[in-house]
């Protein structure tokens, strides 16, 4: 996944274009402005007045570190019990919404580590103990979402 000519950039991720930036290198703000999809033309980006008023102290350094995020939890809604499985649904649907509720179940929304943690401890409080919680995992970059 560092492979940033691969990497799925969001739209309204904000880019930088500081170029004696000491930090550059590794910030993925900058990365991800080197390897923007030509289909975008105007990219949300940190203006030079912006830049020149932070002194060198970038308070929007994102590093380019991956995380592991998880990919569906089919198998976990299917253990939960007739009894507990509306009330995990409906604790779900209020953390993530109704849609992004279903796309992760289904595994195409990404859930990243902090969601991971909700959806263990909300099925460990509805009484499932498992070894794993989740269909799959995948290694992506943190776009801070």
């Amino acid at each position: 996944m560092n492979n940033p000519e691969t990497m799925q950039i969001p739209y309204n991720f904000g880019v930088c274009a500081s170029a004696d930036c000491p930090k550059s290198a590794t910030c993925l703000r900058h990365i991800a402005l080197q390897h923007a999809s030509l289909q975008y033309t105007f990219l949300p980006t940190l203006t030079p007045q912006k830049l020149a008023s932070m002194k060198g102290k970038c308070e929007y350094y994102c590093p380019d570190t991956t995380v592991r995020y998880a990919r569906g939890f089919t198998r976990t809604a299917g253990l939960l019990t007739v009894n507990v499985a509306g009330t995990f649904r409906l604790r779900l649907i209020s953390y993530f919404g109704r849609k992004n509720y279903y796309l992760a179940r289904k595994g195409e929304y990404l859930i990243n580590p902090a969601a991971q943690q909700y959806i263990i401890r909300q099925a460990k409080s509805l009484g499932l103990q498992l070894d794993d919680y989740f269909d799959e995992y995948v290694d992506g970059y943190d776009w801070g979402y």
